[in-house]
């Protein structure tokens, strides 16, 4: 591995924000990618807090639900 790759971080995350329509439920927009999962979580729960139905998503693609009924 170069020294480039020992730099890029394993663990980014960010808040992605769902918009319910009618009974659809589809991915409006993502956040930037943040260090660490504490930060994300910490932004994820603010705009829960202002009505922003959100989720976590790792580096790797996968999505944590911060709501219930929201797709996986």
């Amino acid at each position: 591995m170069s020294g480039f790759d020992n730099r890029i971080s394993k663990n980014m995350w960010r808040v992605v924000f769902y918009e319910r329509r009618q009974n659809r439920v589809q991915v409006d927009r993502t956040g930037p990618w943040l260090p660490s999962k504490q930060q994300a979580r910490t932004w994820a729960d603010w705009f829960a807090e202002q009505g922003y139905f959100v989720a976590l998503q790792d580096q790797a693609g996968a999505l944590e639900r911060l709501h219930q009924g929201l797709p996986a």
